[in-house]
C-alpha cells in the first residue's frame, strides 16, 4: 500500500472521526479519540516512508492536549446550554 493510499483510506476517515469524537467535551469520547489517533500513529509508523504522516497526526493530538481536550480543564468548562438563563420559562414565571 502506498502511502498516498494509505492516506485516503485510513487517515482522512480516522482523522474525521477523530475531528467528530472531540466535539464538545465529553472526557470519555476524548479518551477514544487519543486511543484512535494512537492507532493512526501506529498505523503510519508501519507504512513505508510513514514517518512524516505519523508525526503529522502526532502533531494533532499534541493540540488536542494543548487546548486541555479530555483533562481537568474540561471539567470547568461550561458549555452554551449550561449557561443559558435568559430563555427559560422560570424567568417568565417570576416576573408574572
Amino acid at each position: 500500500m502506498s502511502l498516498l493510499q494509505a492516506w485516503l483510506l485510513v487517515g482522512v476517515p480516522g482523522l474525521v472521526v477523530v475531528a467528530g469524537l472531540f466535539v464538545g467535551r465529553s472526557r470519555t469520547r476524548a479518551l477514544i479519540g487519543y486511543a484512535v489517533l494512537l492507532l493512526l500513529i501506529a498505523f503510519f509508523v508501519t507504512i513505508p516512508g510513514g514517518g512524516y504522516s505519523a508525526a503529522l497526526v502526532g502533531l494533532v493530538g499534541v493540540v488536542f492536549v494543548a487546548t486541555g481536550r479530555g483533562t481537568r480543564l474540561d471539567e470547568r468548562y461550561a458549555e452554551h446550554h449550561e449557561e443559558r438563563r435568559r430563555y427559560t420559562t422560570a424567568a417568565a414565571e417570576d416576573s408574572a
